[in-house]
């Protein structure tokens, strides 16, 4: 790590233009998702989905996380190791995009899944909430460790970027073998984001609440007699859930300690120990660009602002061709070896 951490980070402006049609904010939220995508997404990832193993880490704390590995070989050489935002999965479409994309230059890839996400409800009692760092830092730690990677790279979307940031402060302390770290479109203060959820269009916060439900229900019917699912099914606000979940099955007092000790703001990416890229678009409507103002960096992070791309969308072409895809391999392939 550059004990120079007093430096800023580093910022530019991607020079990207998305074709005609495909430059409005929403337009590129809603294409990083939508069902018409999949078939498209899913053929050019069929490679990655055809090879998918999948591994099980089991943590310390009794955490279990859950991934597929997608490799040429018996071993992984370049190693990009995926993961979703929040009630998305391995298989969300800018997951299979960047994963078929990587793949297709020469990376193995790794889709980590968060606890309670895609088809790992079974697997603990305890919920997922956002401050289990820890666990994840653990089943990385041992993913190398068994998979034993040349190169590893870890890239996250949403709320998996806001995992990746932390997780590029901690790499010493979980002994991780890391070679750099990107998030696109990461959670960067946690409230904001709610808000933005709240007070934006009202779709926004409709398709969130309907996949916590379903997340919950699963949970519930996986664990009978863990979950009150009427309690979160009566509370209509995001906010409302989010305040009876923190205060039902998390150690955390109240939502505003819950969400501060998942926030990147403030001093927390001085500590940062890898190189990273943190990819935003100026126009997200769920990340509040003007949070990056409050990012206290060092020389090992650089921002790199987008005048387009809504979030997790940075779609270029109605071929559905990603750009922050192609600049994420850029990135990954500055000075490696081989």
């Amino acid at each position: 790590m550059n004990d120079a951490t007093d430096d800023r980070h580093s910022e530019e402006t991607a020079e990207w233009k998305p074709q005609f049609g495909l430059r409005n904010r929403h337009v590129q939220s809603l294409f990083a998702s939508v069902k018409l995508r999949r078939p498209m997404m899913a053929k050019r990832a069929q490679e990655v989905l055809d090879r998918a193993r999948p591994y099980i880490f089991d943590c310390a704390d009794g955490g279990k996380i859950h991934g597929l590995l997608s490799c040429r070989e018996d071993k992984p050489r370049k190693l990009a190791v995926l993961i979703h935002g929040w009630e998305g999965c391995a298989d969300s479409l800018y997951i299979l995009s960047l994963a078929a994309h990587l793949y297709n230059t020469g990376y193995d890839i790794f889709r980590l899944h968060l606890r309670d996400h895609g088809p790992t409800h079974h697997l603990t009692e305890e919920l997922f909430h956002a401050n289990r760092l820890d666990e994840v830092c653990e089943a990385l730690n041992k993913m190398q460790t068994q998979l034993e990677p040349e190169q590893w790279y870890l890239a996250g979307f949403s709320l998996g970027g806001n995992f990746a940031l932390r997780v590029a402060t901690k790499v010493r302390k979980f002994e991780l073998n890391l070679s750099k770290v990107a998030a696109i479109s990461p959670v960067l203060e946690p409230m904001h984001t709610l808000w933005a959820l709240e007070h934006g269009l009202p779709i926004y916060r409709s398709y969130f609440r309907k996949k916590w439900l379903r997340s919950l229900r699963k949970k519930a019917d996986n664990h009978p007699g863990l979950i009150d699912y009427d309690a979160f099914y009566d509370r209509k606000s995001l906010t409302e859930m989010s305040d009876y979940f923190v205060g039902a099955h998390t150690p955390y007092p109240n939502s505003e300690v819950y969400f501060k000790g998942y926030a990147v703001t403030g001093e927390r990416l001085r500590q940062i120990q890898v190189e990273t890229r943190l990819v935003l678009a100026e126009d997200d409507p769920v990340i509040p660009a003007r949070d990056l103002e409050h990012l206290n960096g060092n020389p090992l992070l650089k921002i790199i602002r987008s005048p387009y791309g809504g979030h997790c969308g940075f779609i270029e072409n109605f071929k559905m061709e990603s750009w922050v895809d192609r600049y994420i391999a850029d990135f990954l392939a500055e000075g490696a070896q081989g």
